[in-house]
């Protein structure tokens, strides 16, 4: 009892100080309620100590201990998770001592319930029978099965089990010590039980009816000595599994749910799921009381209160918890077997397997051991009938564990004791067992699994690093205090690349593909990383990442194309840095909860990165690529005189007039399509298969964003029709604009990089990795003689226009870049719109190429 009580006054301690741990203050609001249910706990079993003492000298002295303890640690975990509950409980718990002692006390009741074993059974039949019409669901909607009102509501079930015990018990005292047919034996005992697991079913309390068959089946076992009372009692049990699968939709689910949780993992299996990474959550030692996320795990104050006590506790917890039911299993049997009459002895042997069966079922189903049953652990789990049928139970032992002057009942069955003795160790083995492999083995696995939802609660109490511009100006950051953190991004427009971390819906973008620095967990050094969650159970503080972004030229680009639909992609072309990458129209990530369903619903797609998700033809835009690839072959064509063609009786013309005096390049230039016709006849398709490789339009650019699915080599039947944008390959702005800079960078396409470095606590700055340039042109003099015959007159740039018609929506195509005699930063840019306006996506092109024809640093 000295133990139990430093025990729960040690954990009520750490919950009431673990406000401070978690908020890294001692400036917050300490948890206090759980004193009262300590202070309340302390007075109830103080009492029931002293009490029991005095009146009965001797009396097994594990039982009281072992069940204050249980019942504590449950109280202050049911005030951790949900104080009025805690409050409730305590009451319940109340009844339940004080029942403990009047059981105990008045020694007629056994008498009564003896001699009236039909009557009692017959009662806790009707009660049950009762919640057909008049049961209720005390939170709202539910399964039906309570009675009462004025909050405050009792299960009949629950005393229904402890009921059939006792009619057990009184009939095979009746019965064993004259005859032993195990026909008679079973006839009515079977009917009576056969009525109340029958009742249970039809309600759909599958878990009782399963408890109420496992009872009856030890306690028979235990009088008959038959191990195939065993044996069919499992075939029974089984083939009404099967059976229930086809008659009850809940069995079925949750049969599927526990064969193969994964499977639908966050709608059927949610439950289990989350209740083993609850577990895994806790490994060894737990996160520490009160620093856990338990709650995340649906009706962790009941079903799931085992999963809630490993997480904060750990396998050190629930392998407490399982020793406790364990210890508590051997002094049920221990008394039964010391028993001085046949009664006392059922009585005491059903009493264990009850708190036995139960403990292992609900157990099992919080670790998968077996599937869920909805039944509640006893002493732990909230729940008011549960907890006083506990403890009437208790008092029936002690009231048996009494010294008297006869000696004990010689055991008739002593191997069918061995036989349930070792049934119930291998049960509570297996259980230990399995939460060391889900909390130490498995712990990684499952908590990286996309279900664990514990990064939402780490939201609001670690910040997350920000996200940077090239200059340092902050895009992304965390607002707020510990406990109230949110995530704001301070220019919008970069939402559909800068994504979002959302308690609602999830991650996207940059704060998806980033989270590991973001959140602290990569770039820290494993020991800091490891001390944070020893001391706070929360990671160590987000690390600031630079990207390669550009705001001024960003803010440019969004300004141009604003009311457009469409993509602008600027790159530096030796480097890869991506300078702007905007993506019209966009969502506000900041706005996500209050338009969330509007943006999902409008069929502009917002929330599509038209720069890397969005698939276009790439119309005759594709020019300067031929012109380049032919001019290092040194087979140019003429230019036709009609700088139109015909496909499939449509007219493809150029984008806007091609610049006097009229050459092929001019053409190019302005997109003219008959220039790319009379280019492909010199190009097979083996050969424009190999150039649009080797321009990455078969490969999804390697960027930490979400990006469209490449297009394959397969689908270009026709050089003609690839060089005019009419075979089935589509390209990302994204993918153009790297194909652009191979032009720029002397035939070499850069690996496109958006992230640049981060910011660790003692390295510094680290820069990143970047990916390797890919040769598209090995004749770097052909590259520079062809652009400068394709340069612009005004700019020391290179450009292309197109804009064509596919079906029913117009397509405009610029892309362009910085000359070989640039001193600058080199440039590559590609511009989309999804109408046709060559207009505006020049003014576009050129706008944002003069914007960054200025050096930028690198």
């Amino acid at each position: 009892m000295g133990f139990a009580l430093l025990a729960t006054a040690c954990y009520s301690l750490i919950l009431s100080l673990s406000p401070a741990v978690r908020l890294h203050s001692f400036q917050v609001e300490y948890r206090w309620h759980h004193w009262i249910g300590w202070l309340a706990w302390v007075a109830l079993f103080s009492l029931a100590y002293h009490y029991l003492n005095r009146l009965f000298e001797e009396h097994d002295p594990y039982l009281l201990p072992i069940t204050s303890l249980l019942s504590g640690w449950g109280l202050i975990t049911i005030f951790r998770l949900d104080t009025q509950l805690g409050y409730r409980q305590t009451i319940w718990l109340g009844v339940g001592v004080i029942s403990l002692m009047l059981i105990s006390r008045y020694q007629q009741v056994f008498t009564w319930l003896r001699r009236y074993k039909y009557l009692w059974l017959t009662v806790g039949l009707l009660l049950t029978a009762l919640t057909f019409a008049l049961g209720t669901y005390p939170a709202g909607e539910g399964p039906r099965l309570w009675l009462g009102c004025c909050g405050f509501y009792f299960q009949p079930s629950e005393p229904l089990k402890l009921l059939l015990v006792v009619y057990l018990a009184a009939y095979l005292a009746e019965r064993i010590p004259f005859r032993f047919r195990l026909p008679e034996l079973l006839a009515p005992t079977l009917i009576m039980t056969g009525s109340a697991a029958l009742m249970l079913v039809l309600q759909r309390d599958l878990g009782a009816a399963t408890l109420i068959i496992g009872i009856y089946t030890l306690v028979i076992f235990l009088a008959a000595g038959r191990r195939r009372i065993l044996i069919i009692s499992g075939l029974f049990l089984i083939a009404a599994a099967l059976a229930g699968t086809l008659v009850f939709d809940v069995i079925r689910l949750r049969l599927e749910a526990w064969l193969n949780p994964w499977v639908d993992p966050a709608n059927r299996s949610f439950q289990i799921v989350q209740s083993l990474i609850s577990v895994a959550t806790g490994r060894l030692l737990g996160s520490g009381i009160g620093l856990g996320s338990p709650a995340l795990v649906p009706v962790a104050h009941s079903d799931f209160i085992a999963a809630a006590i490993a997480e904060e506790s750990g396998l050190a917890g629930i392998l407490a918890l399982i020793s406790l039911f364990a210890l508590l299993t051997y002094r049920c049997l221990a008394i039964s077997l010391a028993a001085r009459t046949s009664f006392q002895h059922f009585l005491s042997a059903g009493i264990g397997v009850y708190f036995a069966i139960q403990a292992i079922l609900i157990m099992g189903g919080n670790l998968r051991l077996l599937p869920l049953t909805g039944v509640t652990l006893p002493f732990v789990s909230y729940g008011g009938s549960s907890l006083v049928t506990s403890f009437i139970g208790i008092g029936m032992l002690l009231w048996v564990s009494l010294p008297r002057p006869e000696p004990p009942l010689p055991v008739q069955q002593a191997r069918a004791y061995t036989w349930v003795t070792a049934l119930f160790l291998g049960g509570f083995a297996a259980l230990a067992v399995l939460a060391g492999w889900w909390s130490i083995v498995r712990a990684d696995a499952l908590l990286s699994r996309p279900e664990n939802i514990r990064w939402m609660v780490n939201l609001r109490f670690v910040p997350r690093g920000d996200l940077l511009d090239r200059r340092n100006e902050m895009i992304a950051t965390t607002t707020g205090e510990r406990g109230s953190l949110t995530r704001q991004l301070l220019y919008p427009p970069l939402g559909n690349t800068i994504g979002y971390i959302n308690p609602r819906f999830g991650k996207a973008g940059l704060e998806a593909s980033l989270d590991g620095y973001l959140s602290g967990l990569q770039g820290n050094p494993a020991s800091r990383i490891w001390l944070a969650e020893l001391i706070y159970s929360q990671p160590p503080d987000g690390l600031d990442v630079r990207l390669s972004l550009d705001l001024g030229l960003q803010r440019i680009a969004d300004g141009l194309l604003e009311n457009h639909r469409g993509a602008v992609v600027l790159l530096n072309a030796r480097s890869g840095e991506i300078l702007a990458i905007s993506s019209h129209p966009y969502y506000d990530p900041n706005r996500l909860d209050e338009r969330y369903s509007e943006w999902l619903n409008d069929p502009a797609a917002p929330f599509v990165n038209r720069a890397t998700q969005g698939q276009y033809p790439t119309a005759t835009v594709l020019g300067p690529f031929l012109y380049t690839y032919l001019s290092e072959k040194g087979s140019l064509p003429v230019l036709p005189l009609n700088l139109s063609y015909i496909h499939e009786n449509q007219t493809l013309t150029c984008a806007r007039p091609p610049r006097t005096p009229l050459s092929l390049e001019t053409a190019i230039e302005a997109g003219c399509p008959a220039a790319l016709v009379e280019m492909s006849r010199q190009i097979s398709t083996a050969q424009m298969r190999e150039l649009f490789n080797a321009l990455g339009f078969f490969a999804a650019p390697d960027i930490r964003l979400d990006v469209a699915p490449p297009s394959q080599a397969a689908q270009i039947s026709s050089s003609r029709l690839a060089a005019i944008g009419k075979s089935e390959v589509k390209v990302t702005p994204l993918q153009m604009a790297q194909a652009a800079a191979a032009l720029t960078n002397n035939g070499s396409r850069p690996s496109p990089r958006l992230v640049v470095s981060v910011e660790t606590p003692h390295q510094g700055r680290v820069i990143l990795p970047a990916g390797a340039a890919v040769p598209v042109f090995g004749n770097q003099q052909a590259v520079t003689d062809a652009l400068q015959q394709l340069a612009a007159p005004d700019l020391p740039v290179w450009q292309s226009l197109s804009a064509q018609q596919y079906e029913s929506t117009a397509y405009t195509w610029f892309i362009g870049g910085t000359l070989p005699q640039w001193g600058g930063t080199p440039l590559a840019i590609a511009v989309l719109l999804e109408e046709n306006n060559p207009q505006l996506a020049q003014t576009i092109g050129e706008t944002m190429l003069q914007s960054a024809l200025q050096p930028v640093s690198p």
